[in-house]
């Protein structure tokens, strides 16, 4: 029975972090260019030898599939049609994000809506907000009337499954890990799309409430039968 108990409790844990990983997905379903992420299952061996055992383990894996892109016709906003980040100068260092909501401060930085500034190939572009209209090409090269302010930084990597996904909503990489030119393309008056499904997510959510349902009542019979053992003894 305490077999049972074990798995009684491990399935509820496992249903309950899905249906949390659902319901985040869920809330960021109108946020551009955010990532689905899910949480897989598994029994995995421990302590090989006499005293082996299985124990559960969640792992969470992230969707880095692309969006559909939005029109916004916005100059500032941008959105990457394939696999790439806009880099960003964070407080602790450079992060990544396919979020290309971006502002013009007074000062002509570039910069996220959190007032990160957007980092550029070389010396740093200049802009003014209220001069000539802006261009950005594929390329992420960027002019203002026919003056170049030169190009955004767009990078890669070999692995971004190994990226880190940080509070604020954006990734950071391990000192290992180095960027790499990205080929994506830069598309200037839009953005990229949340690439959850809210009707794949629903159906998800009411198949792991039946896993859990499935879990509690493991647990209640148990939880009976040991009734019933202790008012025999």
């Amino acid at each position: 029975m305490n077999v049972g108990l074990y798995q009684g409790v491990a399935g509820m844990v496992a249903s309950e972090r899905r249906i949390e990983s659902i319901a985040h997905n869920l809330a960021n379903l109108g946020t551009p260019a955010f990532k689905r992420s899910s949480i897989a299952t598994q029994a995995e061996l421990v302590n090989p030898g006499k005293k082996a055992a299985l124990a559960t383990v969640t792992k969470k894996r992230v969707d880095f599939a692309q969006g559909l892109l939005d029109r916004t016709e916005n100059p500032f906003d941008l959105a990457l049609l394939g696999d790439g980040f806009f880099a960003v100068e964070g407080p602790g260092g450079e992060m990544y994000t396919r979020n290309g909501s971006f502002r013009v401060d007074d000062k002509g930085v570039l910069q996220t809506i959190e007032g990160h500034m957007v980092a550029w190939k070389g010396a740093r572009g200049r802009l003014d907000a209220v001069g000539q209209a802006i261009t950005i090409d594929a390329a992420g090269n960027v002019s203002q009337g026919t003056r170049r302010a030169g190009q955004l930084m767009v990078v890669a990597f070999e692995d971004q499954t190994k990226l880190g996904l940080g509070r604020s909503g954006y990734w950071r990489a391990s000192a290992d890990m180095l960027p790499v030119p990205s080929r994506a393309e830069v598309h200037q008056g839009a953005l990229e799309r949340s690439n959850v499904n809210a009707v794949d997510e629903l159906v998800q959510l009411v198949s792991v409430q039946r896993s859990f349902d499935s879990s509690a009542s493991l647990m209640d019979m148990i939880d009976q039968s040991y009734r019933r053992l202790n008012q025999k003894s």
